[in-house]
């Protein structure tokens, strides 16, 4: 008897150890459960955040290249003109944009808003800047179109004024459109030359068409800093049989070249740096050396928001692709060696590319502005009248 009661309390021992082990599986299995839900949610969440940061950053990255001009809090307007600065005789002007782009973009913000009645080419927008004629004792019959960077005015050309009426060259100095002058805009930001070239080839319409221009200019030569530097070359390249020569100072070779150059030249200052508004540690938010993958993506991203919103250009309106197609008209380019902005070598590679008569003034500094402010106004004159002895 006491042999079978020993086997029926080991048989109920061994069925409550089995319950217990049970049970301990089930709370461990149940635990994991819950740890492997975890995981995956949390993987999860930290994929949906890092996407929803990385579509951010490209956003952010694309609009701040379109737009930089005007998230600039110490940009301060610009006062005076070419009679309170210098005492010269000058006409303000308005001429109309290329091939009537501006109008059809006014046109279909009209039909959005069920304005229909407003289809006419009255409606196109205005191109304004300054003509300054020489004066008719001196008169070269030369006339010189400036075209300014972007996030600059008329105002980045006005110091040359005095410089070039001296020479006896008449010029017009204008606001792009778009920008952040006076000229009209449609708010899609800097457009890079893709668009500015062709408020360069209404101008070049404007001086060789119409009277009274046309009887002044019998000679044309355009001259652009950075951008404009960029719209001039692209501009020649299209009408080379209506200019007589080129001077471009500090362009690109590639817009999508100087982006990635500012890309990381902005992340790798701090972006709190270029945006003061941007406190830490915020700014940290933006990785410093950015996958070329997402790199990439935000070029082509610039890209096709300039040219979805411009008419008649296509990718391949770069200087790089015209500047071959100036020849024999001469070029000059004008670039410093340590330019921060623009780097040299985006003149070195259209040099390369250009035909001849063509040269290459390389500045020995690092500064990203026009010869005259960066080197001695004398050598400036003296490459300026070495260049007019070609045209």
């Amino acid at each position: 008897m006491v042999t079978t009661n020993n086997n029926k309390n080991n048989k109920i021992k061994t069925i409550n150890n089995d319950k217990l082990k049970s049970k301990s599986t089930k709370k461990i299995k149940s635990k994991s459960k819950c740890f492997n839900k975890f995981i995956i949610y949390t993987s999860i969440s930290i994929l949906i955040v890092s996407i929803i940061i990385t579509i951010g950053f490209i956003g952010f990255t694309s609009h701040s290249l379109l737009y930089f001009p005007w998230l600039r809090t110490q940009h301060k307007p610009n006062i005076g003109d070419p009679k309170t600065r210098f005492g010269i005789d000058f006409q303000d002007i308005e001429f109309q944009s290329f091939d009537g782009e501006e109008n059809i973009i006014n046109n279909n913000n009209n039909n959005n808003n069920n304005n229909n009645n407003n289809n006419n080419n009255s409606s196109s927008m205005k191109i304004r800047g300054w003509w300054i004629p020489a004066s008719k004792e001196n008169c070269k019959k030369l006339c010189v179109i400036s075209i300014h960077g972007s996030g600059r005015d008329r105002y980045e050309w006005i110091n040359h004024t005095k410089l070039f009426h001296d020479e006896g060259i008449s010029i017009l100095n204008y606001d792009s459109i778009d920008g952040v002058g006076k000229s009209d805009s449609a708010n899609r930001g800097v457009g890079y030359s893709y668009r500015e070239h062709k408020d360069v080839r209404s101008a070049i319409r404007l001086l060789k068409t119409t009277e009274p221009y046309s009887q002044i200019c019998k000679k044309l030569l355009l001259t652009g800093m950075s951008l404009g530097g960029g719209s001039v070359i692209i501009a020649a390249g299209k009408d080379k049989h209506l200019i007589d020569g080129v001077i471009a100072e500090s362009p690109y070779a590639l817009a999508s070249s100087a982006w990635r150059h500012n890309i990381f030249r902005f992340l790798g200052a701090g972006i709190s740096s270029f945006f003061p508004f941007i406190k830490s540690p915020y700014d940290q938010l933006l990785p410093k050396n950015p996958p070329e993958i997402i790199v990439d993506t935000i070029l082509k991203l610039t890209e096709y928001r300039i040219i979805s919103t411009t008419i008649n250009v296509t990718k391949d309106d770069t200087p790089l692709n015209y500047v071959d197609k100036i020849s024999p008209k001469p070029i000059l380019f004008i670039h410093a060696t340590n330019d921060p902005v623009v780097p040299y070598s985006q003149s070195v590679l259209l040099y390369e590319k250009a035909n001849h008569p063509k040269e290459l003034w390389t500045v020995h500094n690092k500064t990203h502005q026009t010869a005259f402010h960066s080197t001695s106004i004398d050598q400036y004159k003296d490459k300026l009248r070495n260049f007019i002895k070609q045209l």
